[in-house]
């Protein structure tokens, strides 16, 4: 198990699922909770659900946003 760098609740277990990024002690991973934020659901509901604090899920909204800036559209031009 490896918490991952700057963050608390994070963590990487290799062969636990696919080795992402899950939260501690659990099989969460950020995208089980990006998904449900995204179907609508709110993040008191989402900690309940899941079994987790608050915090974890703001972790993963960070890890997220950290990603994302490493990502580049390339857009090809059309018609």
């Amino acid at each position: 198990m490896v918490l991952l760098p700057g963050y608390n609740y994070l963590e990487v277990v290799p062969r636990r699922r696919g080795g992402r990024p899950t939260v501690r002690g659990t099989r969460v991973t950020f995208d089980d909770i990006l998904d449900m934020l995204a179907a609508g659901w709110k993040l008191e509901e989402t900690t309940e659900e899941l079994e987790i604090p608050l915090e974890a899920i703001y972790e993963a909204l960070r890890y997220v946003a950290e990603i994302a800036r490493w990502v580049t559209v390339v857009a090809e031009a059309t018609g």
